[in-house]
């Protein structure tokens, strides 16, 4: 009996180191170093106000979805968590972007006027898991840098593509 006790009890302690939750402090101030988020002048810091922050597993948000900053320049979201991978090397896509010119990441970086920082996927090595819990990993690799903007096109471009347009709908109608 006491075996068999024995065989579930370690039986349930590996089977909660696999179950437990990776973390990451989601914060680009790394180790005292700060990785500012500048607006496309490359001089002023994204303001408090109007920057937002995803960050991406396997393509999906995690944590709580979408967070503001902490200060100009500088976002910190707490610690994230990403379920069953404590311990893990996880790759981690970082989307930052100004939500004053769009509301998403995905709008900010297709749309005319958008301003968005380009995604970076950084590799770091999951906390959490353990008794107590492990540290949350810090995001290195996270590089900062300044924002771009979508151009919108020349008026010329926009003539050019609706003659075309025309054109292919007048064909069209010929036949």
């Amino acid at each position: 009996m006491k075996k068999i006790l024995l065989t579930l009890a370690a039986s349930a302690t590996v089977f909660s180191a696999f179950a437990t939750d990776g973390t990451f402090s989601a914060s680009n101030v790394i180790n005292s170093v700060r990785q500012y988020i500048f607006n496309p002048d490359g001089t002023t810091k994204l303001a408090k106000a109007n920057g937002a922050v995803e960050f991406l597993y396997n393509g999906a948000v995690v944590g709580t979805g979408t967070y503001g900053f902490l200060a100009d320049g500088l976002f910190s979201a707490g610690t994230v968590s990403i379920p069953n991978q404590a311990g893990n090397a996880v790759a981690i896509t970082i989307e930052v972007w100004d939500k004053s010119t769009q509301a998403t990441y995905d709008l900010a970086s297709t749309v005319a006027g958008g301003t968005y920082l380009p995604a970076q996927t950084v590799t770091i090595t999951l906390g959490g898991g353990g008794s107590p819990a492990a540290t949350p990993a810090p995001l290195t690799g996270f590089t900062g840098g300044t924002l771009k903007v979508v151009p919108t096109p020349e008026p010329s471009t926009v003539a050019l593509a609706a003659l075309g347009l025309g054109g292919l709908l007048f064909i069209s109608r010929r036949k």
